[in-house]
């Protein structure tokens, strides 16, 4: 492998140091251009590469402090999205087949299907998983997939599968559930729940804070 559901929240708020980019999009011309690149970044939390800030004529429209999406659904073929921290080091990158989203009076929601990711360890390709889907959280610096996750460790060749995983990138740990295994050369671990760190290398009981 090379490096790089249900419908939920993608995102919550803009994160520093991200970039996102969508080869294609169901929805094109004007207005919808501006909706969907704006849509975009809410659903993912990341700013493209050298986009300049949008001028005051076309922030959207607001009531008392509340931004009004009108409501549509999108689909954006084979996004790419990363997240760095403050020294410009990565955090995690996400590959997709697709990106569908759609948004309403409560905001914008989005998912990631037919997923490949790398979660990183000091600037460095930790661990690297596919999952049928998936989807970040810029703010708390978490990676959630779900469906047939199966993940390598790039340090040690180690091995785990699970129904989902949630990573933080905060705490360099990853909780598993639902039918896991964890596969250590000859040494094969069954659990229903464990907590990994990401180069998994050891492991923990559900209940590690």
């Amino acid at each position: 492998m090379g490096e790089g559901g249900s419908q939920t929240p993608f995102s919550q708020g803009m994160g520093e140091g991200h970039r996102a980019r969508a080869k294609s999009a169901t929805r094109s011309p004007t207005p919808q251009v501006l909706l969907l690149v704006w849509l975009t970044l809410i659903l993912s939390g990341c700013q493209p590469a050298d986009t300049p800030p949008m001028r005051p004529s076309e922030e959207p429209v607001s009531n008392g402090g509340t931004v009004r999406l009108p409501e549509a659904q999108l689909q954006i073929q084979e996004p790419a999205l990363e997240q760095k921290d403050e020294q410009g080091r990565t955090l995690w990158k996400l590959t997709a087949k697709t990106l569908r989203g759609e948004t309403g009076e409560q905001g914008a929601t989005g998912v990631l299907e037919e997923v490949r990711g790398w979660l990183y360890q000091e600037g460095k390709p930790t661990l690297e998983f596919t999952a049928r889907y998936a989807r970040a959280h810029s703010e708390t610096r978490e990676v959630e997939a779900w469906g047939e996750v199966q993940a390598v460790s790039k340090v040690n060749g180690a091995r785990l599968s699970a129904e989902r995983i949630v990573w933080n990138a905060n705490t360099q740990r990853v909780r598993a559930s639902g039918g896991v295994k964890l596969i250590w050369e000859a040494f094969e671990l069954r659990e229903q729940a464990i907590v990994v760190d990401t180069a998994l290398e050891r492991a923990w009981g559900e209940d590690l804070p």
